[in-house]
């Protein structure tokens, strides 16, 4: 049975809703691989211009499917930690925004999803954190260093060495969610968040996206010689025409 329902509309946004809910999204083989070919399908489909990844169900990602992992053998553990790796690296590579829109807990493997996204927005009512620990294991999929660049080393510290879960608002208050909505607002701050993506032109997004992938020295280096290339192609100088042409009226 799929895992993944993908909705995509006419303004490109593409959502790939979880959907597992009798396991709580927890993460399986196959849901893994279902990320990873829906994020090769995305990629060579220009029409789309941001990811959401959602769910339908309360509860965002549980984390890993721990029937997988109870009484694996070292071989099997390192080719599901590879698969998931590969999965959450081919939507964190995606060239266009990715969001993680988290209405319920995101937990382990789950936060470690919505840390491969590039923005993350929760309802007041998500919890997040990394139980692992606390079961034997540790962040197979990317989270560690993930957590680190979103969170910092010193919150990084404190939720991997205690297995903690916090709420939206503390995770919102040290950036690891960079938008926090009550449930009542969550869709409509979803919606503003998805316009104001598409309000921009692609082409520039996809430049800023390669930059944020690179270490401060490379981005320092390299931004001004790619802001003077950006501003100057034909879809750049249409748009400022635009904005100027309106402000003469």
């Amino acid at each position: 049975m799929a895992r993944l329902r993908v909705e995509t509309d006419v303004d490109g946004c593409r959502i790939l809703w979880l959907d597992r809910p009798e396991k709580r999204n927890a993460l399986d083989e196959a849901f893994l691989s279902e990320i990873l070919i829906e994020a090769d399908r995305t990629l060579a489909d220009p029409a789309v211009r941001v990811v959401v990844l959602r769910s339908t169900s309360p509860i965002f990602c549980a984390g890993a499917d721990l029937n997988d992992w109870a009484n694996t053998a070292p071989v099997e553990a390192q080719r599901l930690s590879a698969l998931g790796s590969r999965a959450f690296q081919a939507l964190a590579d995606l060239p266009i925004p990715v969001v993680a829109a988290m209405e319920g807990a995101a937990l382990g493997g789950g936060l470690e999803l919505a840390l491969a996204c590039d923005i993350r927005i929760a309802s007041t009512a998500c919890r997040l954190g990394f139980p692992e620990p606390r079961l034997g294991n540790s962040p197979a999929w990317g989270g560690m260093a993930r957590l680190v660049e979103a969170a910092g080393k010193a919150k990084a510290r404190d939720l991997l060495l205690t297995g903690d879960i916090i709420l939206a608002d503390e995770a919102h208050a040290f950036g690891l969610v960079q938008r926090l909505f009550s449930p009542e607002e969550f869709q409509k701050g979803l919606s503003q968040l998805i316009q104001s993506i598409v309000a921009c032109d692609p082409g520039t997004l996809t430049y800023i996206k390669a930059i944020l992938s690179c270490s401060p020295q490379a981005v320092a280096a390299q931004e001004a010689a790619i802001a003077g290339f950006v501003s100057t192609r034909p879809e750049s100088r249409k748009r400022k025409q635009d904005f100027l042409s309106d402000r003469k009226r």
